[in-house]
């Protein structure tokens, strides 16, 4: 069995920012995947995705972390271009290409203790490949490629018709402040949490940037904090990290705040490079413990 199955789109991403130009490999399954075998070598991951014959060469990196990847050809690959503000604060997303949709075909038979799905775009997974994920095993969603869609190549927000019909199927939801509003059409947060609740979802995690992030649970909220990292290079796949170390800490048996504060701490770290995340577990909890040392923070217990 493994500890976690990946299902979306490898990309090739251009990320601009300023002046500077870099083209690299990107998507949910790229930066959760690698950033999960990061924490953990010897945990036993899987990524199912799409590209063309020609990118292939785009899972290399992933095989060599020996990573269970099921390739699916496909005519496209995913082209995603970046374009950030010089302090990484803004974001314009424009989109080349798109690869299809993840179909009951697509989805090798094996078992996970968790399915984490990452949509790009509204139609990336379709909602009875969901259905189907959720009566075998639990489903984490990340759910921006349901709020939002491409005109005229340009990544813009919207609410997704069909994405109410997902919900019910899953068990960890992840979104970013601005998502779960216009998921929900409105811009206060709180009314947002409220209408999440007839779902039934187990664990909402909203990330908001440098004010941290909120997980909602069983009618309790925690909040958690963001920090600094040492230099900031790479902001993209920072919330891939956030999820990715929060599953990783939950599946271990740890509380929801201690997997929230661990998953921030890893986010951090994940900022200071290009790619995927480049620490382990031990690193993560020793820059959490230095945190934590510095404002005289009682650590939570396991």
């Amino acid at each position: 069995m493994f500890d976690i199955c990946v299902i979306g789109h490898i990309t090739r991403d251009i990320i601009k920012i300023g002046n500077n130009i870099k083209e690299q490999v990107g998507g949910v399954v790229y930066y959760f995947s690698l950033g999960w075998k990061s924490l953990d070598p010897s945990s036993k991951v899987a990524v199912v995705t799409k590209c063309s014959k020609e990118d292939k060469h785009l899972l290399n990196e992933l095989v060599r972390k020996n990573i269970q990847v099921f390739w699916r050809e496909n005519e496209n690959t995913t082209i995603f271009e970046n374009i950030y503000n010089s302090k990484l604060t803004t974001r314009t997303q424009r989109v080349k290409a798109v690869a299809s949709s993840f179909t009951l075909e697509d989805i090798p038979s094996v078992s996970a203790k968790f399915f984490h799905l990452g949509p790009l775009i509204n139609n990336d997974i379709l909602l009875e490949t969901i259905k189907y994920l959720s009566r075998i095993s639990k489903v984490s969603l990340d759910i921006q490629g349901f709020v939002r869609k491409v005109e005229e190549g340009i990544v813009k927000e919207f609410k997704w018709k069909k994405v109410e019909e997902i919900l019910p199927f899953v068990t960890v939801l992840k979104a970013d402040e601005r998502e779960i509003k216009v998921l929900m059409e409105t811009d206060n947060l709180e009314i947002a949490i409220e209408r999440l609740k007839r779902f039934g979802i187990k664990e909402i995690i909203i990330t908001c940037g440098e004010k941290g992030s909120i997980i909602f649970s069983n009618n309790k909220i925690f909040t958690i904090p963001a920090y600094s990292p040492a230099k900031i290079v790479d902001v993209t796949g920072c919330g891939d990290t956030y999820i990715a170390a929060y599953l990783y800490k939950r599946l271990q048996g740890f509380c929801i705040k201690e997997a929230g504060m661990f998953a921030s701490a890893a986010s951090a770290l994940k900022i200071e490079s290009f790619g995927a995340l480049k620490k382990n577990a031990d690193e993560v909890e020793k820059f959490l413990k230095e945190i934590r040392k510095k404002s005289d923070q009682i650590p939570l217990e396991k």
